[in-house]
């Protein structure tokens, strides 16, 4: 009996050997071919260098910008991990702390007092402070121009040992990277105020608020008094305003209550009216000092004077109009009696500081004050100046503006000599001639004052230049002065009501 093959199993090996044929070329097509599947290390992302001009602190232990790079693509990090690295790359560390002072009360003398309190207070929170903007003679990240408009970064590297401090613009690229991997710093408003029925901080606005999350936080308020005399303060101002902008003080009542487990406070945007100084550290009674661009425009207006005589006359808000002729005649005197004390044969210059408007009746003037407007000025005030361009030849400074000529066809003829100094801005801030006038009355021989409260109103801005005078000339008599100083003959007198 022959012997049958089944018809059915032929079939079966016949469609496993074709099977095998396509395996085989498919392998042989593929051979030589990358894997897809295969481990390629990702290549070295760009490094962004670090620009030469930082203009913040980082702490001892901070990595260059070069050492940390973030890697986005990469399925394996995650959110929280991306957020390190970027908290890392602006701030040395894990988590950023930071106080952003929304506004800052007060004009450049006092705002700048302000801020320093704030940047060493900064650093007793374990936060690093934004550098405000300026405009206007005030202070305030919603400002037109940067910080560096007004100052240089010395005071701020000198004490970097009590504090960290960011530039805004790195603070606004900070928020948009953290924006990038959708965790948003989280962010609440605090007002310390000195009296609760002072609102003019409620009409400020938050230009920043789209850069952080406000959830579960409301806006919180603190008030404390703020009375000249540490003896008549209730406790330790310091450590009361440490209290109050503490973690553990923001985080009451976080979404109500409902929640315990609280986020870390990214950002405190800090509305901030203050009077006094409380923090005792000696570096933080040192004054900022200015860009070298408002420094070296001033040294020039004081060396084309030299010698001369600065007069500061802050006529704003004076409550005796009526001593403001009397005062002007009393100036007079004194510089004559000056004239004669040093055996002069003329009148040195005279250079003047004043909230007045500089430029006189011209169409375009205006107060040199911020606070002082052209409807506040009074005979009295007409008077006084119109004394002095009698019988002194004074010289003051004004804003040139490209597109506003000085009007010297408006001007006196004699005895009113107006220096240009340039805005450096588009438009124009006229408040830097209050820091240029400082820096030039700072470097005078001799300087003089309305005698607070007859002749003038108590300013800051009067002590700051006889504490920058004081002290040169306490280094001139030791002998330590250096070359390029100036030479401080007599540190300040003031004028007054009556005439020697």
């Amino acid at each position: 009996m022959a012997f049958r093959l089944s018809r059915r199993p032929s079939k079966q090996y016949i469609a496993f050997a074709l099977l095998c044929i396509a395996l085989f070329f498919f392998v042989s097509l593929n051979l030589g071919k990358p894997s897809t599947n295969s481990y390629t290390p990702p290549t070295r992302p760009v490094v962004v260098e670090e620009e030469t001009t930082v203009e913040y602190v980082k702490p001892e232990d901070h990595e260059l910008l070069e050492d940390i790079r973030i890697d986005t693509s990469r399925e394996e990090e995650t959110a929280e991990n991306q957020r390190k690295l970027i908290d890392h790359k602006y701030c040395g560390r894990d988590n950023c702390r930071f106080l952003l002072p929304i506004t800052i009360t007060e004009q450049e003398s006092k705002a700048q007092m302000h801020f320093r309190q704030l940047a060493f207070l900064s650093g007793r929170l374990d936060r690093t402070i934004v550098l405000p903007n300026v405009h206007s003679s005030h202070l305030g990240v919603c400002r037109r121009l940067p910080f560096s408009f007004y100052y240089s970064n010395e005071w701020l590297d000198n004490n970097k040992k009590f504090f960290n401090y960011i530039s805004l613009d790195d603070f606004k690229e900070w928020a948009r990277e953290r924006a990038q991997i959708a965790i948003k710093p989280t962010a609440q408003e605090l007002y310390v105020e000195v009296n609760e029925n002072f609102h003019f901080l409620d009409g400020v606005q938050n230009c920043m608020q789209h850069y952080m999350s406000f959830e579960g936080r409301t806006t919180k308020r603190f008030v404390l008094e703020d009375p000249e005399r540490s003896e008549r303060r209730q406790g330790n101002y310091s450590q009361i305003l440490q209290t109050a902008m503490s973690d553990h003080t923001l985080n009451e009542g976080y979404a109500n209550g409902k929640l315990t487990d609280i986020p870390p406070l990214d950002v405190i945007n800090l509305y901030y009216d203050r009077r006094f100084p409380y923090i005792e550290d000696v570096e933080v009674q040192e004054p900022l000092k200015y860009s070298s661009t408002w420094v070296n425009i001033a040294k020039g207006i004081a060396d084309s004077l030299t010698p001369f005589v600065a007069i500061h006359w802050r006529m704003e808000r004076l409550e005796t109009l009526e001593n403001l002729v009397y005062c002007a005649k009393d100036l007079v005197s004194q510089i004559q009696k000056l004239v004669a004390d040093n055996g002069m044969t003329q009148y040195p210059p005279l250079f003047l500081l004043t909230d007045y408007p500089h430029l006189l009746n011209a169409s375009t003037r205006t107060p040199e004050s911020m606070s002082f407007k052209l409807a506040e000025l009074q005979s009295a005030h007409h008077e006084a100046i119109n004394y002095l361009l009698e019988n002194l030849n004074i010289t003051l400074t004004t804003i040139d503006r490209p597109n506003q000529p000085i009007p010297y066809a408006e001007l006196p003829e004699k005895n009113w000599n107006i220096v240009p100094v340039p805005a450096n801005s588009q438009p124009a801030d006229a408040s830097v001639l209050g820091i240029v006038d400082k820096l030039v009355a700072m470097r005078a021989q001799w300087f003089l004052a309305g005698k607070p409260g007859v002749c003038a109103k108590a300013s800051s801005f009067t002590l700051r230049i006889m504490e920058e005078r004081r002290n040169q000339k306490d280094l001139q008599d030791a002998g330590q002065s250096l070359p390029g100083d100036a030479d401080i003959r007599s540190v300040a007198k003031f004028f007054t009501n009556e005439v020697v």
